[in-house]
């Protein structure tokens, strides 16, 4: 159990994490860790299955507290049907039909993956009242240790509250050698935490929000190590996979610590987020979470600056004014690591802004904007000042036509 003292109105926050393991060669300390338990349901997807999931099979197998293994076809969404997979397979029938006996559940639900397979294993291990873990494949988004899970249901991708993961299991061997859209999903996912803390503060002022300083100096903390790390990512530096893990998972911990995702999602994951249910609508598969992510964070940065320049509300552009050096850094930061663009058709990129006040009821600059009527005129000139700045700009030679 992690928990911490705490001047805000909650006092004191816990979580019940037991084991953060973020090493090298991790994988091999998955039976000892998981000693405790009898019965384990190990998840998968094809290609987890391969990096991490024979190895963690095999030493559970050994120890004998392996109940069965799920693998998922790569990639594996998290969907509601990848949901209803695991929890169909979840129990294991007796070897003797009864008709007055009930399956035999797990004791416990280890997922070996990334963001997909955690968060459905998650929603499983919550629905059941099972306690999970993870083996993490990739730092490419903070939910390892987060307490809710997005989750594609339909055409819409809903966040459950969920339960968290008992035990987290990071190698830092794997997780180097993770496909590098990977690596950047999570420092994207990561970048917005400047944007989601500011959204925080101004619906604390504007709306008296709970609001918890301690947890949002965590997240901004978290979010300097990741960023100074991000240079580090393309050449697979151990340590820079180390402090990127170690910021994604910190991260999480304030979402749990906080009860929501209040510190760690704002204007630029309602955006992000948007996008990618519009690709679920039109039958695509969407694309990484944090690569979403980081094109809305450069666009809420947008919006913010625009904002600054124009409002004359003084509090309101004393608490932007804080962040702006942060915003300097990003911009700064994207010429050297390079996140790649998914929207660029600007009535896609529009679209997704005005859609994504609603994406879930948060107050943030979108709603501060509509509120005041002038998102549609802000989010149709964002979207040349980023084209030129974070995608144009930065991809120069893709370009040669372009000018500034």
């Amino acid at each position: 159990m992690i928990e911490m003292d705490c001047t805000c109105v909650q006092k004191h926050h816990c979580i019940p994490t037991e084991v953060i393991e973020v090493s090298e060669h991790a994988v091999e300390k998955t039976a000892e860790i998981l000693k405790d338990y009898h019965r384990i349901f190990m998840v998968a997807d094809e290609n987890t299955y391969e990096v991490a999931g024979k190895r963690v099979e095999c030493l559970l197998k050994e120890a004998g507290i392996l109940s069965h293994v799920l693998i998922l076809p790569a990639p594996a969404l998290p969907n509601a049907e990848n949901v209803g997979k695991v929890l169909m397979e979840a129990g294991r029938d007796r070897e003797v039909y009864d008709i007055q006996a009930w399956s035999l559940n797990p004791d416990y639900i280890l997922a070996v993956g990334s963001g997909s397979i955690n968060d459905t294993c998650r929603m499983v291990s919550y629905r059941l009242g099972i306690p999970y873990g993870v083996v993490g494949t990739a730092p490419s988004m903070d939910g390892y240790a987060s307490v809710v899970a997005p989750l594609l249901n339909g055409r819409r991708k809903i966040v459950y509250n969920c339960t968290i993961a008992r035990h987290i299991i990071i190698d830092l061997s794997i997780n180097c050698a993770a496909p590098y859209p990977l690596l950047l999903s999570g420092v994207g996912d990561m970048l917005g935490k400047y944007v989601a803390i500011l959204d925080w503060e101004i619906s604390r002022d504007r709306n008296g929000e709970y609001y918890c300083e301690k947890i949002a100096d965590m997240v901004l903390k978290a979010t300097e190590q990741c960023v100074q790390a991000a240079s580090g990512l393309e050449k697979r530096e151990t340590d820079a996979i180390r402090a990127t893990s170690e910021g994604l998972i910190l991260s999480g911990e304030c979402i749990a610590f906080c009860g929501s995702s209040r510190p760690a999602s704002g204007t630029e994951h309602m955006i992000g987020q948007t996008w990618e249910v519009m690709d679920v609508e039109e039958g695509k598969v969407p694309n990484l979470h944090g690569i979403e992510v980081g094109e809305g964070t450069f666009t809420a940065i947008e919006l913010f600056r625009a904002l600054y320049a124009e409002t004359e509300d003084q509090h309101l552009k004393t608490l932007i004014e804080k962040y702006l050096p942060a915003f300097d850094r990003l911009e700064e930061l994207q010429r050297t690591i390079r996140l790649p663009f998914t929207v660029t058709d600007k009535q896609r990129y529009v679209e997704g802004i005005l859609r994504g006040r609603t994406f879930r009821d948060r107050y943030t600059i979108l709603q501060y904007l509509y509120d005041q009527g002038k998102l549609e005129a802000y989010a149709d000139r964002v979207y040349d000042v980023v084209m030129q700045k974070y995608f144009y700009g930065t991809f120069k030679e893709r370009f040669p036509d372009w000018k500034a």
